[in-house]
Formats: structure tokens, sequence, C-alpha cells
């Protein structure tokens, strides 16, 4: 992992991003990019037909004012030593995102939400957070709250560990070996979809051998609902970080899909991964 996005608005919750962020690039010796969306495209390209006088000035300070704003945050204690990039971009933030990711080869994007209703200002909707996640094709960390030190000793891993996940584990695997990370396997089983242990266990067993997993325990854990377990689960284990695959088929696509990513995602107290399942 050598580069890392971090769509900002210099809100609180996009601060937390920012030093998860630096966090990560210090383990993985990575850049970070961070990416301000101007909502008002008039204003990176100059007059145009209908265009006050009022209008250019206005969009000038806005730019002037991003600009103070990408000083002080580069000048925050918890970026010192770390190699970093600004840009700003004047499409939406879905199309920014994507097209700095792929501009850059990002190798993960680090965003802040703020619970159910995304960015506060309306930087980042709900709307658009669930988009950049299920859709996405680099993976996306996303978290509400502010994490001090994070060790990443435990990483849980929630799946029903059918078919089509393990080239998307290969990432997450990769991730826990860099990190010299216990990974925590855990199936939810609910009233609606529940399944025996032993059987399940020994699927989880081999999942882990054929992928080369060292540090790992694998759980069965009952639980009203699969965003509940796992947000109980990860408390229970004193995890440091949550990671899930969406949009696989058959059983994946029924318990992974977007809507429970997205879930677990405004839920969790923790930071949460999502990888998409790559398409075969």
């Amino acid at each position: 992992m050598k580069k890392i996005l971090v769509p900002t608005d210099f809100s609180e919750y996009a601060l937390n991003a920012a030093k998860l962020a630096a966090n990560i690039a210090k383990k993985f010796d990575a850049r970070i990019y961070f990416l301000h969306v101007v909502s008002m495209p008039q204003y990176a390209t100059g007059v145009i037909p209908g265009q006050s006088g009022q209008d250019i000035a206005e969009g000038l300070f806005i730019l002037k004012k991003v600009k103070m704003d990408f000083q002080k945050l580069l000048n925050e204690d918890f970026l010192e030593g770390v190699n970093v990039a600004t840009a700003i971009q004047y499409d939406g933030v879905y199309e920014s995102i994507v097209s700095q990711a792929k501009k850059h080869e990002i190798d993960l994007i680090v965003m802040g939400t703020h619970g159910s209703s995304g960015y506060v200002n309306d930087f980042f909707i709900g709307s658009n957070t669930d988009k950049i996640v299920r859709l996405s094709e680099t993976p996306v960390i996303t978290t509400r709250e502010e994490v001090v030190n994070p060790k990443f000793e435990k990483i849980v891993f929630a799946s029903d560990f059918g078919d089509g996940i393990g080239d998307s584990f290969r990432k997450i695997a990769d991730i826990a070996d860099k990190l010299d990370s216990t990974v925590e396997l855990v199936r939810v089983i609910t009233r609606d979809d529940f399944y025996f242990s032993r059987p399940m266990l020994d699927a989880m067993e081999i999942f882990a051998k054929d992928h080369g997993l060292s540090n790992y325990n694998c759980h069965i854990y009952a639980a009203e609902s699969v965003q509940i377990g796992i947000n109980e689960f990860a408390k229970r284990k004193n995890a440091d970080l949550i990671t899930t695959i969406t949009h696989g088929r058959r059983g994946l696509a029924r318990l992974f899909n977007g809507s429970v990513t997205s879930d677990i995602m405004k839920s969790s107290p923790l930071p949460v991964l999502s990888i998409r399942a790559e398409k075969k």
C-alpha cells in the first residue's frame, strides 16, 4: 500500500479520517492525497456567460478559504513526517473521488462519516458515501469517531464464507500480514439465516488455510441481525477494525449486500474496511 486518498471538507469528521489515514500511512510508508470537492464548477473555469462579478468574487473567496483550510490541515502535528499532496476538484463528489483514485492509482480511500447522515455541511451526504463504498474498485475505510493510536492488533472479518470472495479477501489478508494482525473470522447467524456450528467452522478453517492465514481464529456468533452481531462481536473481541466484502453473489450478496455494509459503517464506533467483490 503506497497511496491513500482522503476526501475532506475540513470538518471534525474529516479530521478523524485524516488522523487515521496518517497512522496507516506511517505503518506502510505511504503517501496521502487530500481531496476537497468544490460544489460550484463555474469557479474553476473563470468567467462564463451569465456569471456576475459577484459570483466570481464569491468563487475566489471560496478558493482562498479552501487553500487556507488545506494549509491549516497540513500543519497538524499528526501529519509530521508524512508525504502529502492536495487537490481541489469541481465535479460531483463520487465522480471526483473515482477520477482521482484512478489518476493516482490509489490503494486505499479513507473517509470520515457522520452517523446515518454522512458528512456534515453536505460534503458527503449519506447516498454519496454509500455509493462510494458500494461501487469503488478501491478499498474504502470509513470512520465515525477519532481513533487514538490504532494498533490493528485484531481485525474482524465478517462473512458467510461463500463462493466468490477469495480474490478480494487476499487484499485483507495482505493488510493483516503487513500489520501483524490477528484476523478474527466470524460468521453471524440469525433466526432467518441459521447454520450448525461444526460444518461452518470447518468451512472457515479451510478458507483460512486456503488463503495462507497464520494468525486467525474462527467464530460463530448468534444475534438478532447481522449488523448487531458484527458490532457486538467486535466489541467483545476489543477489535481495532471491521472488514467486509460487498457485492458478492449467492449467500454473500444476501448477507453482505451494500445495505448491510452501510448499516455497519454508520453504526460502528470502529473503522470499517469495505472491499467490493471482484467480478468474474
